[in-house]
């Protein structure tokens, strides 16, 4: 996934579409989603290698660092 027609795509996949004005602002690593719609207050973040779509975790958006450094170490360690 690297577009925001991928994204959205693979939450309407699953049965949750994007309404078409959403704006959104995302980062992909590895299998993870870091994703912003813009009309919410959280950053979510999700597991793009499963069928489901439930957010694994999410943040506040004030405040919230975007890069890659930061978002690498709250991606969960797998065992």
């Amino acid at each position: 996934m690297t577009t925001e027609k991928d994204i959205r795509n693979w939450f309407g996949d699953r049965g949750y579409p994007i309404e078409d004005n959403s704006k959104l602002k995302f980062k992909v690593l590895n299998s993870w989603l870091f994703i912003l719609d813009r009309e919410y207050d959280e950053i979510e973040l999700y597991e793009t290698d499963t069928i489901y779509c439930e957010p694994y975790t999410s943040w506040d958006k004030k405040g919230f660092n975007w890069s890659n450094k930061n978002l690498q170490k709250l991606i969960p360690i797998s065992d």
